[in-house]
């Protein structure tokens, strides 16, 4: 089996150079084929999937119609002219809970450093079942050790994996857009700023600060966003989350964030969220967009830069 938290632990430090990246989200399946040799993007697919397909959670099961997702994936392997191997597979951000914690000292050994940080995710998550998993890393910080911790179910990852399994695919790597997303930021030039990812379900955003991973904040949305008196409301939490964030930070790290980075994972009304966001927020908002596939349009580009920044 492929552990999603030990690919996370080793993220930062170890990113995996696949050929093929897939992204199951709420609204969309998607799809690159990247010939690292020629560093070069051969094929890609974004396609839609009706609401309900996926229902994206920690706890639950998440493909509610398999076979529309297997015809689907079949679709997109046409596309990408790959029928079998090993692949990279980015997950809703709702199946992974993470934390970001700070220590000034950590013990030196493996074991007593697992159960000071287990002690402090029971803190912040006490309702652990023995099918959650926990995994960190120790993030490169000038302050102290800066950890971040991931968790997990076996069900649901077992999940994403036996059905890629069945298409001859063996799943390599799993994880979550927005720890992708990290890594195409320039961290020489962006040393202040606050990175948003937003997608049919949720909202993600971590806070960079001194060129380091300072907060990660997952919100869920509980509304159907087709609806466009129902997408105002989404649009005010998605300002009202950049506010409260932007504000917290600079309240507790004294830093003031210079931009917002925003990538727009939406298949529908993206121009309309794009402009309102624009006129309200009062920072510089820039999209993300990998610099990569200049053949591609700019959506497109938005829309699989979570996967392009697993082959950069």
């Amino acid at each position: 089996m492929t552990y999603f938290l030990e690919n996370i632990k080793n993220y930062f430090t170890e990113i995996p150079r696949p050929q093929v990246v897939f992204q199951v989200a709420s609204r969309y399946l998607s799809g690159i084929y990247f010939s690292e040799k020629e560093k070069k993007l051969k094929y890609s697919f974004i396609l839609p999937l009706p609401s309900g397909v996926i229902q994206a959670s920690f706890d639950r099961k998440n493909v509610q119609d398999v076979p529309y997702l297997e015809e689907k994936l079949k679709e997109g392997l046409g596309k990408l002219h790959v029928s079998e191997g090993s692949v990279t597979c980015l997950i809703p951000e709702l199946c992974l809970k993470a934390f970001l914690f700070s220590f000034n000292v950590l013990p030196a050994s493996q074991r007593e450093k697992e159960q000071i940080i287990r002690w402090r995710v029971q803190k912040q998550f006490p309702s652990l079942t023995d099918d959650t998993r926990f995994s960190f890393n120790v993030l490169p910080s000038e302050n102290g050790n800066k950890i971040l911790v991931s968790l997990v179910r076996d069900p649901v990852i077992r999940e994403y994996e036996d059905f890629f399994s069945r298409m001859r695919l063996r799943v390599k790597v799993l994880t979550v857009p927005v720890f992708s997303l990290f890594n195409l930021l320039d961290r020489e030039k962006e040393k202040e700023v606050l990175m948003a990812n937003v997608e049919e379900d949720s909202i993600s955003l971590m806070a960079i600060i001194n060129s380091e991973m300072a907060l990660y904040r997952l919100k869920p949305f509980l509304l159907d966003s087709r609806s466009p008196a129902l997408m105002d409301q989404k649009i005010r939490e998605v300002i009202k989350e950049i506010e409260n964030t932007v504000n917290f930070i600079e309240d507790r790290d004294k830093k003031k964030i210079s931009s917002i980075l925003i990538r727009l994972g939406l298949m529908e009304m993206e121009g309309d969220l794009w402009s309102k966001l624009a006129s309200k927020i009062s920072l510089a908002l820039n999209r993300i967009e990998p610099s990569l596939a200049p053949e591609l349009r700019s959506r497109e580009k938005e829309l699989l830069a979570p996967l392009f920044g697993q082959v950069l």
